[in-house]
């Protein structure tokens, strides 16, 4: 007896639609964790130069550096 060709995918679709909103919501749960990290870990562009300062520099205040990266924030660097 033959299978038809549509009853094999039907699983796999719900297992992959599955599987996206158990990492949406693996995401959603660890966002503040992840924000903490990426806030006290920083990203230095050079070694006077700082991610933060330079988008806030860069993008005229739209990104505040307080905002990215507030561990890492230095007014002297943004003037």
């Amino acid at each position: 007896m033959a299978q038809n060709s549509n009853s094999r995918r039907f699983p796999n679709i719900k297992t992959t639609i599955l599987y996206f909103f158990t990492f949406m919501a693996v995401l959603v749960i660890a966002f503040p964790w992840l924000y903490e990290v990426k806030s006290r870990a920083g990203i230095n562009i050079s070694r006077s130069r700082h991610a933060g300062t330079f988008f806030e520099k860069h993008t005229y205040g739209l990104f505040r550096c307080e905002w990215l990266y507030p561990y890492h924030c230095d007014r002297s660097q943004t003037k």
